[in-house]
């Protein structure tokens, strides 16, 4: 099928709906997922049960093919984690690949083509990416599962603060696996260690801000875990002295960990009021579904 040359009508998107693979159409709700990856993070999700060199040339070669398609729009790589000699191209979806991937999220807009996203945030958003990949992978290999992920800003949390002033809790990611009987909930935060001290004494006041309104305790019967993942130990203790500095009903929200330490905590409950409670919901409703 050659490349589309104009703009698309509803007979069109139905050609290329029939056209697409299972594998195509798993690549598009993929990325409608995470909004923002590489073509080697698509590969590892799409054909996670081939070796990694089969990996990263199927990925390519999909990719490619939907770019052709104009599903998806490839952009510079400039993030300054981009290893040497790796894909220098980042992968998000256009109007058509939103529509073929039957995803409807606060994410989905026109992008322009003269979209041109800066180095931190490329670099923060494929940081999210990866946190996603790796805990899919870690499902796979038998570990917990992954049973929903948002990333930013299907994330964030609307709602009305005191004064009913309309304010917004956003968290990178919401994550919640599911482990020995027993489904943990968090929200995630991506810190680069580029931000000062007042920036995660803001977050943290925030989110205890929002787990008072009572708005996520009423619609899920739990308020997450806020787990802030890191690059470096240096960075973790950091972050640590500020939450050790969060009065007491605060502190049990808050767990740091590094990167390299991340899916071992995320996979951890923590001590804290809201994981006794929705341990709790579930004995209960587990009972009364005897």
């Amino acid at each position: 099928m050659p490349p589309p040359t104009r703009p698309f009508t509803g007979g069109r998107l139905a050609q290329l709906a029939v056209a697409l693979t299972p594998r195509e159409r798993q690549f598009l709700a993929e990325l409608a997922t995470l909004h923002v990856a590489t073509t080697a993070q698509l590969g590892r999700l799409v054909f996670g049960e081939c070796k990694p060199t089969t990996t990263a040339r199927l990925g390519q070669r999909h990719a490619e093919r939907l770019v052709r398609f104009n599903l998806i729009q490839r952009y510079a790589n400039r993030s300054r984690d981009r290893k040497v000699g790796a894909p220098g191209y980042v992968l998000t979806l256009t109007e058509a690949g939103w529509s073929l991937s039957g995803a409807d999220t606060a994410a989905r807009q026109r992008q322009r083509r003269s979209w041109m996203p800066s180095d931190a945030f490329l670099a923060h958003r494929l940081a999210i990416s990866e946190l996603y990949v790796r805990l899919t992978e870690q499902g796979r290999d038998g570990g917990p599962t992954l049973r929903e992920f948002q990333a930013e800003p299907d994330s964030w949390r609307r709602y009305l603060g005191l004064g009913d002033e309309p304010l917004v809790a956003k968290p990178d990611a919401v994550v919640r696996l599911v482990t020995g009987g027993l489904e943990l909930s968090w929200f995630v935060e991506i810190d680069r260690g580029t931000e000062g001290q007042r920036h995660i004494v803001d977050k943290c006041e925030a989110y205890r801000r929002f787990e008072l309104s009572g708005v996520e305790q009423q619609r899920f019967g739990i308020f997450p875990g806020v787990i802030f993942i890191v690059p470096t130990d240096a960075r973790r203790q950091a972050v640590q002295r500020v939450i050790d500095r969060q009065t007491a009903a605060a502190r049990g929200l808050f767990v740091v960990t590094t990167e390299a330490d991340m899916l071992t905590a995320l996979a951890s409950p923590i001590t804290s009021v809201c994981t006794t409670e929705y341990v709790q919901l579930e004995s209960t409703n587990e009972e009364g579904s005897r």
